[in-house]
């Protein structure tokens, strides 16, 4: 549902991943169009680029005055020291840093820029959690396996549900995992295998197939070695010696990325929660996690989360790396999506809460999944979330599918079947304005998704002072909750529901008839939303100013 990193990478992220070959990983001979670096702000009429026409924008706004406004960013963790990010990372104005106490008694104890749920109290992160079938199988199984569901209760029968659901998926995912935790349960017997099939092959150049019709015996651990291995082979790697060589060279990599799912997806037992200390049975509980993230060396940690609050607010004209959208906010960080798995109930709406509480007026959520086991305790933080007047903006996912007819959360859809006029979800457009406008990859729904907005191919801030390009309807909701943002610090009057009814009515609606992401069949874009339309910051302080 977002564009963070699946957990089970493809054989050929695999031959990526152990060549270390950059060069090699490109299809050969693709020719794409670049577009320009600044294209998210250019304007689509003038420009002839389906961007949102931020410099106009800020020709309208010029000399107006404005007020600093909060915005949560609730994603994989923000790297706080970044040169583009440290001058715009909220402070908590009430927070003595560093001495063990809860000043401002919000139950977050040296919380100065924000919370981590995923943390230790030492600010030690995992990067690994599960995919939510398997998180909700273990968190519901013990209440509702053998459950008689007539005598549940109508959030019971949800859960029974939800769990049933889970269930089916988990068994079937873990049954299929079996043969490959077979093959790397002995690590001393996968190699004494490896070599004897590379007794028989030596250094001929073989392929998948001819690995896999070795005839070594009918030992399941043999059989289930030299699968494992057929699979992962690709012809570029050379001969089988050679192959065996590099997995060698790399084997905590190989490893990582040939079985994740059987080490943590599918794994029941992969506890990454031990280190937090909370109980997450318990959707209740609210105060635990750290005030800190340690990022450390990891190439992981933070990343997603960084991408995403340098497009809604990386300084503006201070000469390094790029411009955010919004140019007085203050990026609260609020930590609850892992850098791989999906991101748990519990942490979504503690984070909610935390940042409503502590004074945001604008929350960014880049990610989503099929599976709420905790959907009443998410409901219950967006519902608080609207009634303190703050804004979500929540990104669509990235499945070429219809939003309307997915089974995604968090929702804007309350169990009791009202919608929350707080939230805004949105799809990824890319810079064409032609057929190819909408991503292929972008989920749509003209009763779900609201807009369009940039999402393909967005320069950004990453860890360590770094930057990077990344494409998906996680880069398209910073975009809004930018563009929001700056609404609400220009015209500080409006509320959550006008910002969202003036981003939508205001939004730049080309007459095109488009490829429909994901079955490619053409259709008119306005078709793919609610408001048939991109975001358009331009046209949104226009309405904002005649308001």
């Amino acid at each position: 549902m977002n564009c963070r990193l699946p957990l089970c990478l493809s054989t050929f992220g695999i031959y990526c991943l152990l060549l270390l070959v950059s060069s090699l990983c490109p299809a050969q001979g693709l020719v794409r169009q670049q577009p320009p670096r600044d294209w998210p702000y250019l304007d689509p009429a003038a420009d002839s680029v389906a961007g949102i026409s931020l410099y106009r924008a800020y020709e309208l706004l010029k000399n107006r005055p404005s007020t600093p406004v909060v915005v949560g960013v609730l994603d994989s963790g923000v790297d706080i020291s970044h040169e583009d990010l440290r001058e715009v990372i909220w402070v908590n104005p009430k927070e003595i840093p560093g001495n063990g106490t809860d000043d401002d008694k919000n139950g977050y104890t040296d919380d100065l820029n924000g919370w981590n749920f995923m943390g230790a109290k030492d600010g030690t992160t995992y990067e690994y959690d599960q995919p939510e079938i398997t998180q909700t199988y273990i968190l519901l199984k013990p209440k509702y396996d053998q459950a008689n569901r007539s005598r549940l209760n109508a959030t019971e029968q949800r859960q029974y549900d939800t769990y049933q659901t889970a269930k089916k998926l988990f068994l079937q995912r873990y049954q299929a995992i079996q043969p490959k935790r077979l093959a790397l349960a002995d690590t001393a017997r996968f190699w004494q295998i490896a070599a004897r099939i590379e007794a028989r092959l030596g250094d001929n150049t073989p392929t998948a197939v001819a690995i896999r019709n070795l005839e070594l015996g009918g030992d399941s651990v043999t059989i289930a070695v030299r699968n494992l291995l057929a699979n992962a082979y690709n012809p570029a790697y050379g001969s089988f010696a050679n192959y065996t060589r590099l997995i060698r060279e790399n084997w905590l990599r190989f490893r990582r990325a040939i079985a994740s799912d059987a080490d943590i997806a599918y794994n029941p037992d992969y506890n990454p929660r031990a280190t937090v200390g909370d109980n997450p049975s318990d959707p209740t509980e609210r105060f635990y996690g750290s005030p800190s993230m340690q990022i450390g060396q990891s190439k992981e940690l933070a990343m997603h989360g960084s991408h995403v609050a340098g497009i809604i607010g990386a300084k503006r004209s201070n000469g390094a790396g790029m411009d955010g959208v919004a140019d007085n906010v203050r990026l609260m960080v609020v930590s609850v999506v892992p850098a791989h798995g999906d991101e748990r109930d519990k942490d979504v709406a503690n984070g909610i809460r935390y940042a409503v509480e502590n004074g945001a007026k604008v929350i960014n959520m880049s990610f989503g999944k099929r599976l709420s086991p905790y959907k009443e305790q998410v409901d219950a933080a967006i519902r608080y979330a609207e009634e303190h007047d703050v804004l979500i903006v929540h990104a669509a996912g990235n499945n070429g599918e219809n939003y309307d007819s997915l089974p995604a959360y968090p929702s804007a859809r309350y169990e009791n079947g009202q919608t929350a006029q707080n939230v805004i979800v949105v799809g990824n457009n890319t810079w064409r304005i032609n057929d190819g406008l909408p991503n292929r990859s972008s989920n749509y729904g003209p009763q779900t998704v609201d807009l369009f907005a940039p999402g393909t191919e967005i320069l950004s801030t990453i860890p360590n002072n770094q930057y990077a390009s990344f494409s998906g309807t996680s880069m398209a909701a910073p975009h809004t909750a930018g563009v929001a943002a700056l609404l609400r610090s220009y015209f500080p009057t409006l509320t959550a529901a006008q910002v969202k009814a003036i981003l939508l009515k205001s939004s730049y609606k080309p007459r095109l008839t488009v490829r429909k992401p994901g079955r490619g069949n053409q259709v008119p874009f306005k078709s793919l939303s609610r408001s048939g339309g991109l975001l358009n910051a331009y046209e949104a302080v226009k309405m904002a100013l005649e308001q």
